[in-house]
């Protein structure tokens, strides 16, 4: 149960709390705040290549003996349609030329995979745990990370998911409930529509693995963690929490939107990257909604979105948050898990036979 479990255990970490990779909006120093307060640290490898990866981890290394999360989101190489890329771009120039950003550019974007020189760096570096976002690599690939002793995750948004997710080996799985902030692990085609918040998704996932389970999406605070543990779960993963600590790398007017955000100040849509995301609603946001227009493939529409988010313009940015964004608070991540920690021992405490 919490905080000691077979989960907590393997990673030998001392509360079973995971700080969600998130890409680039992680950074060594976070990861390793979180682990030496006892939880799991996470870095994201999106748009690193190998050499960079591994100077990442390093990073983490010079600053936490703990345990690390490394993550690969994976996807395929984007099919770029002239004709939807062309629309897009037309209709961006009008934000573009507001900022003196000239022309938007063209497109661009490769697939997402664990390359050679990826595996590679992986087998020396050899972090604890290795998960993945949209699915899982090749079969040589989950073998290689597997018989190197490394612990592997990956996320599901449906007991279908789920179980195909533990058929292929996978030593954990990460229910993901649509209240989560940034990407949508789907990969198998399900309807936004069609997926389950935390609390019905968790225990129906479960009920249907034999792996442990670890519940993400909307969790900020104690009570929401205890919930998730009276639910089966045997870990938790927090994204949107993390991002007012000091230690991620978050811009600027990314900040003060969480700051000033409220409960219905989130919505999914693919216009931003390509694919389904949570984000905080602005300009830009409704905007591209409202087009009517088709997103180029992801992650090559991002790729033109990107540039308006260094404007230094909140209405223009990317904002990734969860729909429990508005419950988040500035601090260090040390301090966030040791009250994360501490709050949901009490809770737990309280539901406990006297």
């Amino acid at each position: 149960m919490w905080p000691r479990n077979a989960l907590s255990e393997r990673l030998n970490i001392r509360w079973p709390i995971l700080q969600a990779p998130m890409g680039w909006l992680s950074t060594p120093a976070l990861a390793a705040a979180v682990s030496n307060a006892g939880g799991l640290g996470g870095l994201g490898m999106w748009g690193f290549a190998a050499e960079d990866a591994e100077r990442r981890i390093s990073g983490f290394r010079q600053q936490s003996p703990g345990s690390l999360n490394v993550n690969y989101p994976l996807w395929p190489e984007p099919s770029i349609s002239k004709e939807t890329t062309a629309a897009m771009r037309a209709h961006l120039q009008t934000h573009y030329d507001a900022h003196n950003l000239g022309p938007v550019p063209q497109p661009e974007g490769e697939a997402g995979e664990v390359s050679r020189e990826h595996l590679a760096m992986l087998l020396r570096a050899k972090p604890q745990l290795v998960s993945f976002h949209f699915g899982l690599p090749q079969t040589d690939v989950i073998e290689a990370i597997k018989n190197a002793g490394i612990f592997i995750i990956s996320s599901a948004t449906t007991v279908r998911e789920a179980k195909f997710l533990e058929d292929r080996g996978v030593d954990a799985i990460i229910a993901q409930g649509t209240e989560a902030g940034g990407h949508r692990g789907t990969f198998s085609g399900a309807a936004m529509g069609a997926q389950a918040g935390l609390m019905a998704l968790l225990p129906q996932v479960v009920d249907a693995v034999k792996v442990p389970v670890i519940a993400a999406g909307g969790i900020s605070d104690g009570r929401q963690v205890a919930a998730a543990f009276m639910l089966g779960a045997s870990g938790v993963q927090l994204g949107t929490a993390f991002l007012r600590c000091e230690e991620a790398n978050v811009l600027d007017a990314h900040r003060a939107a969480l700051r000033r955000a409220e409960d219905s100040s989130t919505i999914v849509t693919d216009m931003i990257t390509g694919r389904p995301a949570r984000y905080i609603t602005n300009r830009l946001a409704n905007d591209l909604i409202a087009s009517g227009l088709e997103p180029v493939s992801f992650p090559a529409q991002y790729s033109m979105i990107a540039p308006l988010g260094q404007t230094g313009d909140g209405e223009l940015t990317p904002l990734f948050a969860g729909q429990s964004v508005a419950m988040g608070r500035d601090t260090t991540a040390a301090e966030f898990v040791e009250a994360l920690a501490d709050s949901t021992s009490r809770r737990l405490r309280a539901f406990a036979p006297q």
